[in-house]
C-alpha cells in the first residue's frame, strides 16, 4: 500500500516569508554564541578549551535533539516548536552575559538555547517547504534568512556587549521579540482566511494527494557522512575565525569580528546561488564545487599574509561552503520522502553534531599549538567532504505504483536517481 501525501504543496508568500525572518533570528542565537567568546576570553578569562566549551553546550544537545523533534515532527503537529524553540533560544542568550562569571551556570543557560534552537528546525523546515513550493531555490531562500542570522549576530553583539559589556546580553532580545509579534499577526490572519475558506477548497486538495517515492535509507545515511565533515569545517571556522586573527595577527576583537561578520554573510549569497545553480544544473556537481573550493579557500585562510586577507579568505571560504548547504536538506527529503520530519531533523541536526563534539578538541588543540592548527583540520575535513561528495547520487521525487514491489535491482537503480 503506498502512502499519500497530505496535499500538493501550495505556495504562501506571507508565510514565507514570515518563517524566513523566524529562521534569522533563530541562528541568529547561534551566531550570538560564537561572537561572545572573544568578549567570554577578555573580559572573564575564559581559555580557548574552554570557550570551545561554550560552542558545545551550544551544539551538542541540540544537534542530538533535533532528530528527535524530527522523529515527533512526522507523528504529530509541532507547528507550534516554530515560535516557542526561537524564545527558548532567544531566552538563553539573553541571560548568559549576566551568568558568564559562573562557567557551569553559562554553559547549562547556552545548552537550553541550543535546545531551543533544535527545536525550531524540524517543523519550521516542513513548513518552509510546504508554503515555498518545494524547489532548492525556496528551500535556499529559508536557509538564507538563517545565514543572515549568523552575520547579524557579531554586528548586535558589538553594539551592545562590545559598548557595554557582558551584562548588556538582554538587549539582543529586542529583534526577536519583534520578529515573533509579526509571526504571529501573520499566521493569525492566515488561519482566519482558512477558516473562511469555502468547505470544497480542502476537498480538492485532497484530490490533489499523490504517491509518495519509497525511502532510501542508504543513501540518506551517506549523505550524513557528507554532512558531518560539512560540520566541522562550519563550527570549527565560526568558532576560530576571530581567534585565528587575534592570535597570529594581534587583532583587535573588533578587528577580528570583522571575519565573523563576512563568513556568515558571504554564505547566505552562497546558499542561495545553489539553489538557484541546482535547479538549472543539478545538485550533484553545485555540492561538489562547493566542497573544492571550500578546501582551497581553507588553504587560503592558512597562508593569508594579513587579517584583510584572512578576511577575504573567510568570505570565499563561506560562500563555497554554503553553496551545498540547502541541497543537503532537499536532498535529504528526496530520499526520505515519507519522513520529512525525520529528513530535516537528522540532517539539520548532523550540520552541528560532529562539529560541536569535536570543537573542545580543536580548542585543546589550538592551546597546545596555536589556531592555525584548528584550520589544518578544517582543510582535511573539507577534503574529505569532497571525496564523500562524489559518491553522492541524484534522486528525484516520483511516484511508485500501487502494488508495486520492486525488486533489489529495481531500488539500486531507483536510488541512483
Amino acid at each position: 500500500m503506498v502512502t499519500l501525501a497530505a496535499a500538493a504543496p501550495r505556495r504562501s508568500r506571507g508565510k514565507f516569508w514570515s518563517l524566513v525572518s523566524t529562521h534569522a533570528m533563530n541562528d541568529f542565537q547561534t551566531g550570538a554564541v560564537a561572537a561572545l567568546l572573544p568578549y567570554l576570553i577578555s573580559e572573564r578569562h575564559y581559555d580557548y578549551a574552554a570557550a570551545a566549551g561554550i560552542t558545545l553546550a551550544a551544539t551538542s544537545l541540540s544537534s542530538i535533539a533535533q532528530p528527535l523533534f524530527g522523529i515527533l515532527c512526522d507523528r504529530f503537529s509541532l507547528r507550534p516548536l516554530v515560535l516557542i524553540g526561537l524564545l527558548v533560544a532567544a531566552g538563553g542568550v539573553g541571560v548568559a552575559g549576566l551568568t558568564s562569571r559562573t562557567y557551569w551556570l553559562t554553559w547549562l543557560i547556552v545548552a537550553l538555547s541550543g535546545i531551543g534552537v533544535a527545536a525550531y528546525h524540524p517543523p519550521a523546515t516542513v513548513a518552509a517547504k510546504e508554503a515555498g513550493g518545494g524547489t532548492n531555490r525556496s528551500m535556499s531562500v529559508f536557509s538564507v534568512g538563517g545565514n543572515v542570522g549568523v552575520a547579524l549576530a557579531p554586528v548586535a553583539v558589538g553594539i551592545t556587549v562590545g559598548v557595554f559589556g557582558l551584562n548588556a546580553t538582554p538587549l539582543l532580545l529586542i529583534p526577536t521579540i519583534v520578529v515573533a509579534t509579526v509571526y504571529l499577526l501573520v499566521h493569525a490572519s492566515r488561519r482566519s482566511s482558512a477558516d473562511a475558506a469555502p468547505a470544497e477548497t480542502h476537498a480538492e486538495r485532497a484530490t490533489e494527494a499523490a504517491p509518495l517515492a519509497r525511502d532510501v535509507w542508504g543513501q540518506f545515511s551517506w549523505l550524513l557522512v557528507l554532512v558531518a565533515f560539512w560540520s566541522i569545517a562550519y563550527i570549527g571556522t565560526q568558532s576560530f575565525i576571530a581567534l585565528y586573527s587575534i592570535q597570529r595577527f594581534d587583532a583587535t576583537a573588533a578587528t577580528a569580528s570583522i571575519a565573523l561578520t563576512v563568513f556568515p554573510a558571504a554564505g547566505a549569497a552562497g546558499t542561495l546561488t545553489g539553489g538557484v545553480l541546482a535547479d538549472r544544473f543539478g545538485r550533484k556537481i553545485v555540492m561538489r564545487s562547493g566542497y573544492l573550493l571550500a578546501a582551497l579557500a581553507s588553504l587560503a585562510v592558512l597562508t593569508a599574509p594579513s587579517v584583510t586577507i584572512v578576511t577575504i579568505a573567510a568570505a570565499v571560504l563561506g560562500f563555497a561552503l554554503f553553496l551545498p548547504f540547502a541541497l543537503h536538506v532537499t536532498l535529504s527529503h528526496s530520499y526520505l520522502p515519507r519522513h520529512i520530519g525525520t529528513a530535516s531533523g537528522v540532517t539539520l541536526g548532523m550540520s552541528t553534531t560532529l562539529g560541536g563534539f569535536f570543537t573542545p578538541a580543536l580548542g585543546s588543540l589550538a592551546d597546545h599549538t596555536s589556531v592555525s592548527m584548528v584550520f589544518v583540520i578544517i582543510a582535511i575535513a573539507l577534503g574529505a567532504g569532497f571525496a564523500c561528495s562524489l559518491f553522492v547520487r541524484e534522486r528525484k521525487d516520483h511516484a511508485v505504483p500501487e502494488g508495486d514491489t520492486p525488486n533489489e535491482e529495481e531500488l539500486y537503480d531507483e536510488a541512483l536517481g
